[in-house]
């Protein structure tokens, strides 16, 4: 009988163990280390298809997508600008469901005049995640258009193992302009 006791309590110390060992390896809690090991059946709908249903919700041009892990929940989080105000819609990153709509005054309207000035047809973030990873090979965790000086550039992070890879793709061509690759092993 105690043997049995004794071998249940090892087994318990064993996957407790495995569990907070997963959630340090990780730079997580226990509690988010379970959240991944529960998600890792799933698979994250994309950047295209969380672009689409945040313009559903709230049309525009997309400034910026961002790939959250919080509080047990994995979604999008994409910022729109719209005429003279900014919208924040967070999409499940599993389901494509909308979870928030959020509005800001915005009280820098350079994006919009900027936007307006160039005249040209910018391509969509999707489009710009689907170029990013023909090249380099991941998840996309962020994506930023970066406008400067009548040129606009979407800047599309990829994470792959602990390399983490930004792309720079032209926001009216399409065409890649730069790659920085960085290893979370060096001091970069």
């Amino acid at each position: 009988m105690k043997k049995k006791i004794w071998s249940s309590i090892a087994a318990a110390a064993l996957l407790l163990g495995g569990a907070y060992g997963i959630g340090e390896v990780q730079g997580g809690s226990t509690a988010e280390a379970a959240a991944s090991v529960k998600s890792q059946g799933k698979t994250l709908i994309g950047v295209a298809k969380a672009e689409a249903a945040a313009l559903k919700a709230a049309p525009g041009q997309v400034e910026s997508i961002e790939l959250e892990k919080k509080a047990g929940s994995t979604y999008y989080e994409i910022e729109i600008q719209q005429t003279r105000q900014e919208i924040d819609v967070r999409v499940d990153a599993y389901t494509g469901k909308v979870l928030s709509v959020r509005k800001d005054k915005d009280s820098d309207d350079d994006h919009y005049a900027e936007a307006a000035a160039s005249g040209g047809k910018l391509i969509t973030a999707g489009r710009a995640a689907e170029v990013a990873l023909a090249a380099v090979k991941g998840t996309v965790t962020d994506i930023d258009l970066d406008r400067d000086r009548g040129t606009a550039v979407y800047e599309v992070e990829i994470k792959n193992g602990r390399v983490s890879t930004e792309v720079g793709v032209d926001a009216y061509t399409a065409k890649i302009v730069y790659t920085d690759v960085d290893s979370d092993d060096d001091d970069d």
